[in-house]
């Protein structure tokens, strides 16, 4: 019986050989075999879905929609096709096959593509590989499955692909050609995950712009009993006027309360509650957990943590990175000992592993809610030879799995109300009974959370009163996303759902919009400013580590069918995904249910064929405002194309070019840009030739020249200084 392990990456297929044969294997181009058995692998996804115009000729016209494919046609990528030819040959001569994708939705696709595309008829069986190092690879070969129990996560993966090519074929043909109609002339790149990502922060910023601020006030009393002196806030009574948040806008009510308060002695303890709280350590990194952290702490792109743990994770020294899950298999809690001791071996991290109990099996060790994968956690095998990222990252991924082995924080919280004379003032404070974890970084969260220390404190206690004062506070706008709060926003949707909305305890089932391995990818996406090599509309710009969506980012939110954008959709909205509150994250609950088997995939897609239709609907009667006739302005050097607005995230500002790409100036060759003035492009002329002048930047600063006699100009607030 010939047997064939196909791995997802090259990587992963020289690991397995080496785990099975040690060094006792033939190494073929692209495939090690021994005896019988072979491993070969893919080189990410190695099909892809076919192009419009395999669906006919007529599509290559992208005013010809939509495309509803009734056959899917997949192809072998161009510049993998070498290895699927081996693999395809290898298939052809097996009788089992080994699936070995990596553990999650696209990996399970990856594999079961090419296998469907082959018409494979044989055995397949699936090793679930979490991490390199050879304690897992043990663990994993003795939990080898039927491939069949994973046939739904098949059809997720499956059923992804297929509506994320159905609506970003269709809609960013339809929403280009009709927003043409009006003047526009860029292409719109509608995605299924990217639009939605992108109203996140378009919708925020309108909430900055539109933010004005106010004051208000608080009133504080200093109190003192059994020589300790505490603080509490007032309350305001029924006959304070306060805003929607309980805050007193008017100085002067409080002032007269304060008045009334100073001259009052009578203050009586009313109402005491003490209640002991523990809380557990922080759940181990998921891949976005990891991410929002890293991007907080160390200022890391998503992108970045992920190219990071995933070398680690090459190197042997992590499980697998591409996680959505924050929780360990039960029976990994009998590597503690061992991947303790080599934390312990090393520097950064001793005084935490001298703590560390591994006796202590904490709410991680979980198998209920273990998927695919578990969390990012140290693999045992003793990090060498690390960068700076990868160093930062280790750590952190260690710190978060020894804390799992320290015992709860434990407080007593003391909450408190003092009627002073007939007013009312709240405080509260806390005893540490047990430090637990907040050992770890205990300076760190003191600085967060410092000790509020009271008196013993009953009902009817007099409390001796030691002033009062008035303090000026300011409401202040919501924060800009930053990667890592928008990768944290993409997770969990939910809260972006309003709290009335039915729907919206369903959408904490999911684990968001797009996959902790594509979230980065989105981002980034939203910020590039080419594609393919050929520029493009900037959605996002990045100032220091905010995000700030462009005026075409803005402009295209408010101009695509709200079934897209917006995380709670309401009847109201005429396109709305059916009766769905959230397009895209409900789309992923989907997803979850096509994997777990209740849903089936040709349902879904049914359900995505709406979403292109209706969204045909919207657009096709929609009047884009982007770009009015009249404001159009034509190229002054060539007299064909016309002027397209830009935006450059390096200079920080707009600017304009010729809609033809083969408009250059004649006097050099040069491709022509024309600065900004309020809107407009700026063309000035040369004097003695006519020659459209160009804005340079030289040692002294900028000035015009004319490429045709040479001559230069003064720059004057964005203009040549010329004679009138």
């Amino acid at each position: 019986m010939k047997t064939l392990y196909i791995a997802e990456k090259p990587d992963i297929g020289r690991t397995l050989a080496a785990y099975l044969w040690k060094d006792d294997c033939k190494k073929e181009t692209g495939y090690i075999r021994n005896g019988d058995t072979a491993v070969t692998w893919a080189i990410g996804h190695i099909l892809m879905q076919g192009t419009p115009e395999m669906y006919g000729e007529e599509y290559k016209v992208w005013s010809n929609y939509p495309i509803i494919p009734q056959r899917w046609i997949t192809k072998p990528a161009a510049n993998t096709a070498k290895q699927f030819d081996i693999v395809t040959k290898l298939l052809k001569d097996a009788d089992v096959v080994i699936h070995a994708g990596d553990p999650d939705r696209e990996g399970q696709l990856l594999i079961d593509e090419i296998l469907d595309y082959c018409n494979f008829k044989g055995e397949v069986r699936r090793l679930l590989v979490n991490a390199k190092d050879d304690e897992s690879l043990k663990r994993a070969f003795a939990d080898i499955r039927d491939n069949s129990e994973f046939e739904g996560l098949y059809h997720a993966g499956l059923a992804r692909t297929r509506a994320d090519w159905l609506i970003g074929m269709n809609l960013s043909r339809v929403y280009t050609v009709n927003a043409r109609k009006y003047g526009y002339t860029t292409v719109f790149r509608i995605g299924r995950v990217k639009i939605p990502t992108l109203a996140l922060v378009v919708q925020r910023e309108k909430e900055i712009q539109q933010f004005k601020s106010r004051k208000f006030y608080e009133l504080t009393g200093t109190f003192e009993k059994d020589g300790i002196s505490f603080t509490a806030k007032y309350t305001p009574s029924a006959t304070i006027s306060t805003d929607g948040e309980g805050r007193v806008l008017d100085k002067k009510l409080l002032q007269a309360v304060k008045l009334k308060i100073d001259h009052t002695d009578d203050v009586v303890v009313s109402d005491v509650e003490k209640k002991t709280v523990t809380q557990q350590p922080p759940l181990p990194f998921s891949l976005d957990t990891l991410q929002i952290e890293a991007n907080k702490v160390y200022g890391l792109s998503p992108k970045d943590t992920l190219d990071t743990v995933q070398s680690l994770y090459e190197k042997k020294f992590v499980s697998y990175p591409r996680s959505d899950c924050n929780y360990i298999p039960a029976s990994q809690h009998g590597d503690a000992d061992k991947i303790i001791a080599m934390l312990a071996a090393g520097n950064a991290l001793v005084s935490m592993t001298d703590a560390a109990d591994p006796g202590i099996s904490g709410k991680a060790f979980d198998d209920a809610k273990i998927t695919a994968h578990h969390a990012i956690i140290p693999t045992g095998e003793k990090p060498a030879n690390l960068t700076e990222n990868e160093q930062n990252i280790f750590d952190m991924i260690a710190k978060r799995y020894l804390v799992q082995f320290y015992k709860p924080f434990v407080f007593e919280k003391t909450s408190f109300k003092f009627s002073v004379g007939d007013e009312i003032f709240v405080g509260s404070g806390r005893e540490i009974l047990e430090l637990g974890f907040r050992a770890v970084e205990k300076e760190d969260q003191d600085a967060k959370e410092p000790v509020l220390s009271v008196p013993t404190l009953s009902v009817g206690d007099a409390i001796g009163k030691q002033g009062t004062s008035i303090t000026e506070k300011k409401t202040t706008p919501p924060k800009r996303f930053t990667e890592g709060t928008l990768i944290a926003a993409m997770t969990n949707i939910w809260r972006f759902v309003a709290a009335d909305n039915p729907n919206r305890e369903k959408l904490k089932e999911t684990k968001g919009i797009g996959t902790p391995a594509t979230r980065d990818t989105i981002i980034a996406e939203l910020l590039a400013t080419e594609n393919k090599g050929k520029p493009i509309e900037v959605c996002l710009t990045k100032k220091k580590k905010e995000l700030i969506p462009t005026d075409f980012g803005i402009k295209l939110i408010e101009n695509v069918a709200p079934s897209l954008t917006l995380p709670d959709a309401t009847a109201e909205m005429e396109y709305a995904l059916l009766t769905l509150p959230d397009a895209t994250a409900e789309m992923e609950y989907a997803l979850s249910e096509i994997a777990s088997g209740k849903k089936t995939m040709s349902a879904y897609i049914d359900e995505i064929i709406d979403v292109v239709n209706d969204n045909i609907r919207f657009a096709e009667t929609r009047e884009f405002p982007f770009v009015k006739l009249e404001d159009t302005v034509t190229c002054p050097i060539c007299g064909k194309g016309t002027l397209l607005k830009k935006f450059s995230p390096k200079l920080q500002k707009h600017f304009y070019i010729c809609s033809d790409e083969a408009c250059v100036l004649p006097e050099d060759g040069r491709k022509m840009f024309y600065e900004d003035d309020k809107g407009k492009p700026v063309i000035e002329h040369c004097p003695s030739c006519r020659t459209v002048l160009r804005r340079l930047n030289g040692k002294n600063g900028p000035f015009w020249l004319c490429a045709k006699c040479s001559k230069t100009y003064n720059d004057k607030h964005g203009h040549p200084g010329l004679k009138k």
